[in-house]
């Protein structure tokens, strides 16, 4: 078995019966493919389901333990990703409103993925006090200064400098 089938859900039970809800515990995998993630363990949802006309509201949290890079010297980091999940489904699918199956099915992997996606930081860091790595050397800044090469040096983009100063001319 596939695990987002494990994200797969039957509510006929509860179309049509508005005010009937149901809790659900899910576990399974979902593959987050972003730059910052380079490990993503299961993911639990706590959901609650609740009928009301027309379709089916899901509210509940999402987590996943994930393992990040940081963004300035590469070192793995853990993070606890935590995200809401709020999401409509109804037997009429519409812009925000996701669409309950023939069979009473709705699949929550893709509403998973959307919002644990949204929860990772967009620039991870192992500390604030990160320094990063030597853009010369590569040494890695948190471990003490790089040996070897002047801590100066002259970018290679300060010819470029000389194009944005040109003169105005009022002729």
């Amino acid at each position: 078995m596939d695990s987002m089938d494990n994200f797969v859900v039957n509510v006929s039970g509860l179309v049509r019966r508005p005010g009937s809800t149901r809790r659900v515990t899910l576990a399974g995998h979902v593959e987050l493919v972003l730059d910052q993630v380079h490990r993503c363990g299961p993911v639990t949802a706590d959901l609650r389901l609740e009928a009301m006309a027309g379709g089916i509201w899901v509210r509940g949290d999402a987590c996943a333990e994930m393992v990040l890079r940081c963004n300035r010297c590469l070192d793995q980091i853990g993070f606890e990703a935590r995200a809401p999940v709020r999401q409509v489904y109804g037997e009429d699918a519409g812009e925000d409103v996701l669409p309950i199956g023939e069979e009473g099915d709705i699949d929550l992997s893709a509403v998973l993925h959307d919002e644990l996606c949204l929860s990772v930081p967009l620039v991870p860091l192992c500390s604030e006090s990160c320094r990063g790595l030597c853009p010369v050397c590569g040494a890695d800044l948190n471990e003490g200064s790089c040996q070897g090469h002047s801590e100066s040096r002259e970018s290679p983009f300060a010819t470029l400098e000389a194009l944005l100063e040109v003169p105005f001319d009022t002729a």
